[in-house]
């Protein structure tokens, strides 16, 4: 049942970042997606109990959302290190411009997309194929 929509549980941090990423910021909005992360990690633990030898087993999608928030939070604390303020989202472009005022927020989201979504599909792709 769950194989059905692991899909969801390696993009919903990601999807969040790109319709708001204040909710990540702000501390009501995070407690509830963490929340939902510790109920898909719940799940993830749940679903290795009834796998089956030799069958790929796609629980270890339901963990990416917590990797997801974790990873957000330390590219944040980083940021904000760094740079003294929230990343921005720059506005998309199709060409690049040469405005160097968001690079460094440009390269924040591009970070985050990268290592919350293709580490962890070649992850769990490399361990089956």
């Amino acid at each position: 049942m769950l194989e059905d929509f692991s899909f969801i549980g390696l993009i919903l941090i990601p999807a969040i970042f790109f319709i708001s990423r204040k909710a990540l910021r702000e501390r009501q909005p995070f407690l509830i997606i963490f929340c939902v992360c510790i109920v898909c990690g719940i799940l993830a633990i749940l679903n290795f109990e009834s796998a089956e030898r030799g069958k790929p087993n796609f629980a270890f999608i339901w963990f990416c959302p917590l990797y997801s928030l974790l990873l957000y939070r330390i590219l944040l604390i980083a940021f904000w290190a760094r740079k003294k303020r929230d990343p921005k989202i720059p506005q998309p472009e199709l060409f690049y411009n040469g405005n160097v005022d968001l690079f460094a927020d440009r390269i924040f989201g591009l970070i985050f997309i990268v290592l919350s979504i293709l580490l962890p599909m070649y992850l769990i792709t490399k361990n089956y194929l």
